[in-house]
């Protein structure tokens, strides 16, 4: 496995800065062979493509794709048994779960090709942002990443640090370990920055990656600010692993070359092109976001995407059907983090017209803050909805290491039913 890796991480290392041309003609023969894979070894997409009257000699190309319907978390969810390809199993595959932070937890295998893949990735977009081989890393995650042997000689020495315990302890850590690369989530590497401050630790690594939840501006600054360090952004799910990076020009690049990515009404559909183990093709993630045209300066010839406005089940939806992603309410919580007036907050839908904003106080919050919330929320929804101010003792982290701050309990077909 460290022997692929390391032969994977030089070839996509150097694959990333090849034209768009090229990188195209590499996507388009790796889907004609997961699909035939797909069709040959698995009931599920047999079953699709005879239901659709289609054959995998039809789909030859990315537009081809549309020829089938979209796969869904419930797909993955009821038919996990017919979506693994035949030869692979829970027994000789790496098994993973989602968190379920969107509402369905799932199951997903990698092959052994597919695992060494995502991980020489890992490894080029650390090398991307400065670190060195030789220089530590320190992580603050639910569970401990699994050790190599070239740890012990020093190389890649990766540090983990308990994402439950409180910032402040979290926070000496990382000054004690002095990493030159940290990779956490943002609002808790958030929460630890600003701890690190309170206690004054002195924590300034070279950069710090990201990923799992909404980046919003003013918690990056923060961030970047506090560390004195840059902020690298990575979408990734548990379905595919890291599917696009930010580059230092803040441009999203797309790993077109093992994830195919589509653009529906604003819904990420991707397929994924190398695990074999379980393929997906357009699956429908529950995010959103938009693709971006042109080349990116910085030279890499992966396609770009604009940035996400969020997870589908962090939309708000109002009684007219207006859906309001969190990055709208970017103002309401940026009363909250530039006051410093709360450790941790969410916002909640509790009904179209309903919404609790739920604060963990620090002793900045106070009533005025409190009018400005409601005011704000109101504003940012541009509509006159009732919002409720709940002050509690926590708000625990979903599997210790991401917090959801955008709550809808309602759904858009009771919305349009109700309409």
């Amino acid at each position: 496995m460290l022997l692929e890796t390391a032969r994977l991480l030089w070839k996509i290392r150097n694959e990333q800065w090849l034209s768009p041309e090229i990188l195209d003609d590499i996507r388009q023969k790796r889907l004609r062979e997961i699909v035939h894979h797909a069709y040959n070894n698995t009931r599920f997409y047999r079953d699709l493509f005879t239901k659709n009257g289609i054959a995998p000699s039809d789909i030859k190309t990315k537009e081809d794709l549309t020829l089938l319907p979209p796969t869904t978390k419930s797909d993955l969810q009821d038919r996990f048994q017919d979506l693994v390809a035949v030869g692979y199993s829970p027994e000789n595959c790496y098994v993973y779960h989602t968190s379920g932070s969107t509402g369905t937890p799932a199951t997903m295998l990698y092959d052994s090709f597919a695992k060494a893949y995502t991980g020489a990735e890992d490894y080029v977009f650390m090398f991307d942002v400065g670190y060195k081989p030789w220089e530590k890393i320190a992580y603050t995650k639910r569970t401990p990443w699994t050790s190599h042997p070239l740890q012990a000689l020093g190389i890649m020495r990766a540090c983990h640090i308990l994402s439950s315990l409180p910032e402040e302890e979290q926070a000496r850590l990382l000054q004690k370990v002095n990493p030159s690369l940290v990779v956490s989530y943002p609002l808790l590497l958030h929460s630890i920055a600003r701890a690190a401050r309170n206690e004054g630790c002195n924590i300034h690594p070279k950069a710090a990656i990201v990923g799992g939840e909404l980046l919003t501006p003013q918690v990056r600054a923060f961030i970047e600010e506090v560390l004195s360090t840059s902020i690298f952004e990575t979408y990734a799910t548990v379905e595919f692993a890291t599917i696009a990076k930010e580059c230092s020009l803040h441009n999203w690049h797309i790993h077109s070359t093992r994830c195919l990515v589509e653009f529906v009404d604003g819904r990420i559909l991707v397929s994924g092109l190398i695990n074999k183990a379980l393929p997906l093709l357009r699956y429908e993630i529950g995010d959103r976001g938009a693709p971006k045209e042109g080349v990116c300066p910085c030279g890499r010839g992966y396609p770009m995407m604009q940035i996400l406005e969020g997870r589908s089940g962090d939309l708000f939806i109002l009684p007219n059907g207006r859906e309001i992603p969190p990055l709208r309410v970017f103002k309401t919580r940026l009363i909250l983090d530039s006051n410093e007036a709360a450790k941790r907050y969410q916002i909640i839908q509790e009904d179209y017209d309903h919404f609790t904003i739920r604060v963990v106080p620090t002793p900045a919050f106070t009533d005025v803050i409190a009018q400005q919330l409601k005011a704000q929320l109101v504003e940012d929804l541009q509509y006159p909805a009732t919002v409720d101010i709940e002050e509690v003792d926590t708000i625990p982290l979903i599997d210790d290491r991401k917090l959801r701050v955008n709550i809808s309990r309602v759904r858009k077909k009771c919305c349009e039913d109700s309409g």
